[in-house]
């Protein structure tokens, strides 16, 4: 799982929103990127496992896929980590790598909507290799660790400096996914001008 991925899929991938299919695009990426990496890359849940997240059918979650594909919000990734991690081609789910970078070009929110005429991110490039070892093979739905050990200062301290107290931050979140939501249904955000200074006006 991936704060920065789920951030990204929350509060600024372009999903349009005079589309009828929108509501299933935007949940069908967020369950995406509870499967990737920080980059966005290397998310491979089976078909089953995102219609249980999602409670959307097998051919409306396959159709979505498409879509976002279409969109440019997501990529066919790199299949070499998840053919180290499940042996039977038969089991293995397709790959993708999440686009993080569409939509934050702009900075946009979704304070304003996406027509569905509006301009597509292209995607060039493949992605990167992974650097991981692989020692066994799980279950697909845990092909990401579920916690990061923080980095640390040559001192040995840790080098995430602790939460201001101001914003929804915990001590475990990155300085990059502390934010003030704007309202109470938690859709919007703004980065914590205490915990990013470099943001405060």
């Amino acid at each position: 799982m991936s704060i920065e991925a789920i951030n990204w899929a929350l509060n600024f991938a372009p999903i349009p929103t005079d589309r009828k299919d929108a509501s299933a695009l935007a949940i069908t990426l967020i369950a995406l990127a509870n499967h990737a990496g920080p980059d966005g890359t290397e998310a491979f849940p089976s078909v089953e496992r995102l219609t249980v997240y999602t409670r959307l059918s097998r051919r409306t979650v396959q159709r979505s896929l498409r879509s976002l594909e279409e969109l440019g919000l997501i990529r066919q990734g790199n299949t070499r980590y998840r053919d180290a991690r499940i042996e039977r081609a038969d089991l293995r789910p397709q790959v993708y790598d999440l686009v993080l970078t569409a939509g934050m070009e702009t900075g946009r929110q979704h304070d304003t909507p996406v027509p569905a005429t509006g301009r597509q991110q292209r995607t060039n490039g493949a992605s990167a290799a992974t650097r991981r070892g692989v020692s066994m093979t799980p279950e697909t739905s845990f092909n990401h660790p579920r916690t990061r050990p923080a980095p640390s200062a040559p001192d040995g301290r840790s080098a995430v400096p602790p939460p201001c107290g101001r914003c929804d931050a915990r001590a475990s979140d990155p300085v990059s996914a502390r934010v003030i939501w704007l309202d109470n249904d938690r859709t919007r955000s703004t980065l914590c001008p205490h915990c990013h200074p470099a943001v405060a006006r």
